[in-house]
C-alpha cells in the first residue's frame, strides 16, 4: 500500500513540475543574435560582454525550443536603460529568414526585428520593447557588461507587467535557484499569476530531443512537458525557480492590467556549473533533461528514511 501511494505521489509531483504549456503560449523575446539561427546557437557568453562590445539584438516571437516562430513585421522602439540610468530609444530594422519548423519539418519564412548597439558602460543594461496586439507583449532583456554588475542588476523599470529579480542573474549557473517577483507598474506584486520558464535550443538539439520524446511518450504535448516549466507566484507576486541547464532562458507570464491583457518576458543567460561536482559526461546520455535533479533528491530522501528506520 505504501509503495502504491508513493508511486502515485511521485507521478503527481512530476505532472505538477512539468505541466504543459500550450502552443498559444508563444511570446515575444529580446535575444542576442545576428539572425534567428545565430540567436538559437548563442550561449551565456554572448550576454556577458566587455565594455565597447557591439551586439546584434533581435525581437522575435515564438518558442526557442521548437523553432516555431510568428512574424514581427512592424518596426518598434527598443528602450535601452544604461547602468547610469539614462534611457535611449533605438528603432528596429525589419529582417527575414527561412527556418525549419522542428515539429512539422516544414520550412517557413519568418520576419523579425533587429538592432545593433554598442555597450560602452560597465554594469547591467536593461532593454525592453513593447509589441502591440490582442495581448500587449513586453520583452525585457539584461546584458551584463564588464565588472560593474554587482549593484544595478535588480532595477524595476516601471513596466505594466515586469519580472524583477532578487537573485543576481549575471552569475547564475545551472542547477541554481532564482528568487524573483512579478510586479505591476506601481510595484504591487502580481498575485497568484501563472508563469513558465523555458530554454533556447539549437535546431540539432531540438530535433534530437523531440525525436527522443515522441518515441518514449504517448502525449502529443510531450515536448512541452520537458521545456515549459509551469509555476505560480504567491500572494506577494514572489516566485522561486530552479534552472536545470546552462544556456539562454526566459521567464514568461500573462496577466490583466486594468482590464488589458499583458504578457511579460525576461530573458537571461545561465552559466555552466563551474564550482561544483557536475558531471559533464551526463549530457551524453538519454536521460530526460531536468529529471536527474528530481530523482537525485528523491534518492537522498529514500536513503535518509532507510537510515532512520535502522536506527529505530
Amino acid at each position: 500500500m505504501f509503495k502504491k501511494i508513493t508511486m502515485i505521489g511521485l507521478l503527481a509531483f512530476l505532472i505538477l513540475l512539468f505541466a504543459a504549456a500550450p502552443a498559444s503560449a508563444h511570446n515575444a523575446a529580446l535575444i542576442v543574435g545576428d539572425n534567428i539561427t545565430d540567436a538559437m546557437e548563442a550561449d551565456y557568453n554572448d550576454y556577458l560582454i566587455k565594455e565597447g562590445t557591439t551586439l546584434p539584438i533581435l525581437l522575435i516571437h515564438g518558442h526557442g525550443f521548437e523553432y516555431d516562430f510568428g512574424n514581427v513585421s512592424t518596426a518598434v522602439n527598443v528602450t535601452i536603460v544604461s547602468p547610469d540610468g539614462t534611457k535611449k530609444n533605438v528603432t528596429t530594422q525589419t529582417a527575414t529568414q527561412e527556418v525549419d519548423k522542428i515539429l512539422s519539418g516544414e520550412k517557413d519564412t519568418v520576419t523579425y526585428q533587429k538592432i545593433n548597439y554598442n555597450f560602452t558602460q560597465s554594469g547591467t543594461y536593461f532593454l525592453y520593447a513593447t509589441l502591440p496586439g490582442e495581448t500587449t507583449e513586453i520583452a525585457k532583456l539584461a546584458i551584463f557588461v564588464g565588472d560593474g554588475t554587482w549593484d544595478d542588476w535588480n532595477k524595476q523599470l516601471g513596466l505594466p507587467l515586469e519580472f524583477t529579480m532578487y537573485t543576481r542573474m549575471g552569475g547564475l549557473a545551472e542547477g541554481e535557484t532564482v528568487f524573483g517577483r512579478l510586479v505591476y507598474e506601481n510595484g504591487t506584486g502580481a498575485e497568484n499569476v501563472k508563469y513558465y520558464v523555458e530554454p533556447v535550443k539549437t535546431a540539432a538539439e531540438a530535433k534530437e530531443l523531440y525525436d527522443m520524446l515522441v518515441s518514449n511518450y504517448t502525449t502529443g504535448e510531450s515536448i512541452y512537458l520537458i521545456y515549459s516549466k509551469r509555476a505560480m507566484t504567491d500572494e506577494a507576486g514572489k516566485f522561486v525557480s530552479a534552472i536545470p541547464e546552462k544556456g539562454v532562458w526566459s521567464f514568461v507570464a500573462s496577466a490583466d492590467v486594468d482590464g488589458t491583457p499583458y504578457k511579460a518576458t525576461y530573458t537571461f543567460p545561465v552559466l555552466p556549473q563551474f564550482y561544483g561536482t557536475a558531471d559533464e559526461s551526463s549530457n551524453t546520455n538519454n536521460e530526460t533533461p531536468g529529471f536527474g535533479i528530481v530523482f537525485a533528491v528523491l534518492a537522498i530522501i529514500g536513503v535518509g528514511a532507510v537510515l532512520f528506520m535502522r536506527r529505530k
